[in-house]
């Protein structure tokens, strides 16, 4: 594909990258409001964010067999129509169920951008440019969903929380229009079916693993059990794709050793990024008092700097390729995470701005050259695969990294506050300071582990680069 048409194409694949990002964190700021207006509690509101992640990880599984299916400009226009579809029905929604319905369908929609996106990428560019390519891909993922608190918190305290839909719904009209134009990608497709029982498999264990998740701190015993529920369904998904015709994604690429490593890192760098996003502006609201508004325009710095970062890392990964880059991206990354727990213990809220900073410049470093590391190992017709395999990873990071690192949070900081008011804590930090020191620091031992291994795998890989 020449540069000229390439251009407009990509321009319209990011802005639709940017879309799902944002949507990801769309009715954050409105759950308050959802709740006052249909009468229901937390929990039930919660639902609005992890059913969405529910849909778009199963579409994301999907998505391999969907882009051998059919044409992406067939998915690139079906996806900006269900995401104006399912924007235009939550910003007129009469009842919680149809509010539910159109955030569904709005992840249907928004799950087909991001892995259509890598996927295009990775088919019409130059294998020796894909990691610049796929690092503004992940620039402007990252920002997608650090802007979306920040605009959406205006929206509902001035327009009310509906008109949060607003936003995805101009968005998505306006991508459809220009996706109508500019994205000609075509091909030969078919000859492939939908294994419905691997579908089935993967959206109940997905379900049962998020929902585990996210209720370990609050209700251990059924949390266990529902991990337990979700390990069998996900290891029967696994099984079957081995074993039938026509697996909904082959985890061939997985028996790779120049792929698996690049895909746990991936997980290990997403779990980096969504523990920032979710546990600092926690802890800067509740830990520190500062106002919502405040704390997103404070962390639009960090955030910038590690675009910035997944900028300039694409292009080294390009050039010199995984040494030292991976490493290096974990050990600032590890270092940031040292720093914002060690920061929190002492009750310096600067100092712990300064940490985050750090480590949002060093995550932003690992995602895209990860990704870039693994994918171009594949061959042409591992390659849909490999990238579904890869968003999968960035989906079970979103599921598994806020879930655990809240848990560790509450669980130590009512540890704490129970311990002082009984007397026995001798420190001067706060209960909210400690367990949100304690998650930062388990952030940082598992940053630590991503360094370990990717000092192995970058360092075997630059060796074998070399030797062939």
């Amino acid at each position: 594909m020449d540069r000229r048409s390439l251009a407009p194409l990509l321009a319209v694949l990011y802005g639709s990258g940017f879309l799902a990002g944002f949507n990801e964190n769309l009715v954050n700021m409105a759950l308050v409001s959802v709740m006052g207006e249909f009468s229901v509690d937390a929990v039930t509101a919660q639902w609005l964010v992890t059913g969405y992640m529910i849909a778009v990880t199963v579409v994301v599984t999907c998505m391999a067999y969907l882009y051998r299916r059919f044409t992406p400009r067939s998915l690139f226009l079906a996806a900006a129509a269900l995401s104006l579809a399912g924007s235009l029905l939550g910003l007129l929604a009469p009842s919680f169920a149809a509010l539910m319905a159109g955030r569904l369908v709005q992840a249907v929609g928004t799950g087909i951008f991001i892995p259509l996106m890598m996927n295009v990428i990775v088919d019409a560019v130059p294998r020796e440019s894909m990691g610049s390519y796929l690092a503004v891909g992940s620039a402007v993922i990252t920002l997608g969903p650090a802007t979306a608190p920040v605009a959406t918190g205006f929206i509902v305290s001035y327009l009310g929380w509906r008109s949060v839909f607003a936003v995805p719904l101009a968005g998505a009209a306006l991508l459809l229009a220009a996706g109508a134009l500019v994205v000609r990608v075509g091909g030969d497709r078919g000859g492939v079916r939908m294994d419905a029982p691997s579908v089935a498999l993967a959206a109940a264990g997905l379900t049962a693993l998020t929902y585990g998740l996210s209720e370990l701190a609050l209700s251990p015993v059924p949390a266990l059990l529902s991990l337990a529920g979700a390990a069998v369904l996900l290891g029967l998904f696994a099984r079957r794709q081995g074993r039938c015709a026509h697996p909904l994604v082959s985890l061939a690429p997985l028996r790779s050793p120049a792929f698996w490593p690049a895909a746990v890192l991936v997980v290990l760098a997403m779990m980096s990024s969504f523990s920032l996003s979710v546990m600092v502006p926690l802890y800067l609201e509740d830990g520190a008092g500062m106002a919502a508004s405040a704390v997103g325009g404070l962390l639009l710095v960090p955030v910038a700097a590690n675009a910035l970062s997944a900028m300039w890392g694409g292009r080294v990964m390009d050039r010199r390729g995984e040494w030292p880059l991976l490493p290096a991206g974990f050990a600032v990354t590890a270092a940031g995470f040292a720093a914002v727990a060690a920061m929190a213990m002492a009750g310096s809220v600067a100092l712990v701005v300064v940490g985050v900073f750090i480590a949002y410049a060093g995550s932003g470093l690992l995602l895209s050259p990860s990704q870039t590391a693994g994918l171009r190992t594949l061959d042409d017709d591992q390659t849909p695969h490999g990238v579904a395999l890869m968003s999968m990873a960035v989906q079970l990071a979103a599921c598994m990294g806020p879930a655990a690192y809240v848990g560790i949070m509450t669980a130590v900081e009512g540890a704490v506050g129970a311990a002082d008011a009984a007397g026995a804590w001798a420190l001067g930090a706060d209960a909210a300071s400690v367990g949100f020191a304690a998650s930062m620091a388990v952030a940082c031992t598992l940053a630590a582990g991503g360094l370990a291994l990717a000092w192995r795998y970058a360092r075997r890989m630059r060796r074998e680069r070399a030797e062939g």
